[in-house]
């Protein structure tokens, strides 16, 4: 007898023309800066390269939280120039053109990406460490019953007088056992 063959459903694929909904939103924002700062616009556009090229070039799962972490990590580190620009306009292009500064700036999505690959590993082992803690706690629980109540707590399959021996007496009816309780 054969079993029918459930169907996937298909999986819905950007054609290569369609956008994410990330690069109108950052393009509406950096006009929105540029109102206020035409300078802190170009700040935030040389120093969001590593953002925009993870949007424009990113594929696979979980996509839109990658970008997510990158962007963010992104802006910590053009926000650390963001306030000398604006007070200093002039400054814009010599800031942009200093390598710390890139380095600074760039740097900051490289933590982002490091906190992508890096991160579920971490997370992995913190919580390995958690159910160990956790596996201990419940081994030094049942040695304290056990101190307390001895060894019957336990229930052995073998031994006829434990906790477990109510389940092994009772049985369906009709098979020539007990009735189960109402």
């Amino acid at each position: 007898m054969k079993l029918a063959k459930k169907k996937k459903k298909p999986v819905r694929r950007r054609s290569p023309g369609e956008m994410s909904g990330f690069l109108p939103l950052f393009i509406i924002g950096l006009v929105g800066v540029a109102i206020f700062s035409v300078e802190a616009a170009v700040l935030v556009s040389s120093g969001m390269v590593p953002t925009l090229v993870l949007a424009l070039t990113g594929k696979g799962e979980n996509k839109s939280a990658k970008l997510q972490c990158v962007t963010f990590t992104n802006l910590c580190g053009i926000l650390f120039m963001l306030p000398d620009v604006i007070h200093r306009p002039s400054s814009v292009y010599e800031t942009i053109a200093e390598p710390i500064n890139l380095l600074i700036m760039w740097g900051a999505a490289v933590f982002g990406y490091a906190l992508i690959y890096i991160g579920p590993h971490i997370a992995a082992i913190v919580l390995q460490g958690l159910s160990q803690d956790r596996l201990k706690q419940i081994a030094a629980q049942r040695q304290a019953l056990i101190e307390q109540w001895g060894h019957e707590v336990l229930g052995d399959k073998d031994d006829q007088t434990g906790p477990g021996a109510a389940q092994n007496l009772l049985q369906r009816p009709g098979s020539g056992g007990p009735v189960q309780p109402r």
